[in-house]
């Protein structure tokens, strides 16, 4: 006989499988439960590790700032840069001097060390501002930065530098500056002057 064969608690009659009742004496069984069937049902329990997030944007878009605002940037950088060019003319290092009697023009021998001093300072000034957190000074009254357009994320210096450099090509025709800039910047989707397409780069509102 089966050791786990059921049977009646009063009589002992061996009950059959699934019965309620004996069939002997009519008494009531006591059916055996399963361990799953034992186990209490409480409430469910909340797991944080269960949580589903609502999916998110890698990137928030930021909107493209076009030629007005960054013309004013730009006015703003040049009158920095005007002032420190002026207080460096007061060396004396770069001088032009015109004879009124003979119209005779003479250029100091420093002058030519002067002018370059002077688009290392500009070409530090974009560089290495811009590098560092976007913005030059102009960009940070105006409230724009430089980011790079496939993510929004910070520039680099290698970055800031083409910028920079391609800045000559950018103020062409130089008796109107920056009005290819401005061509190519109105032309673009993203708002882009020749610096920004080449260095994958562009200016957004921070």
């Amino acid at each position: 006989m089966d050791v786990d064969e059921e049977k009646c608690g009063l009589c002992g009659t061996p009950a059959s499988p699934g019965a309620e009742y004996c069939v002997a004496c009519g008494e009531a069984l006591k059916r055996k439960t399963s361990p799953i069937e034992q186990q209490p049902q409480g409430p469910p329990t909340y797991n944080p590790s269960l949580r589903v997030e609502p999916p998110t944007a890698f990137a928030t878009a930021l909107p493209y700032q076009g030629v007005a605002i960054r013309f004013v940037a730009q006015l703003v950088d040049v009158i920095i840069l005007g002032v420190v060019f002026w207080l460096l003319g007061f060396t004396g290092a770069g001088t032009i001097t015109i004879d009124a009697a003979t119209a005779q023009v003479t250029i100091s021998p420093l002058f030519g060390l002067l002018m370059l001093i002077d688009v290392i300072i500009a070409f530090l000034y974009f560089t290495v501002l811009e590098g560092w957190n976007g913005q030059t000074v102009g960009k940070m009254v105006v409230k724009i930065k430089v980011v790079r357009k496939e993510d929004n994320s910070s520039i680099s210096y290698g970055e800031a530098a083409i910028r920079t450099i391609l800045r000559i090509i950018d103020l062409i025709p130089f008796i109107a500056p920056y009005l290819l800039a401005a061509v190519l910047i109105w032309s673009s989707e993203g708002k882009q002057r020749l610096g920004d397409r080449v260095a994958h780069t562009v200016v957004v509102s921070t």
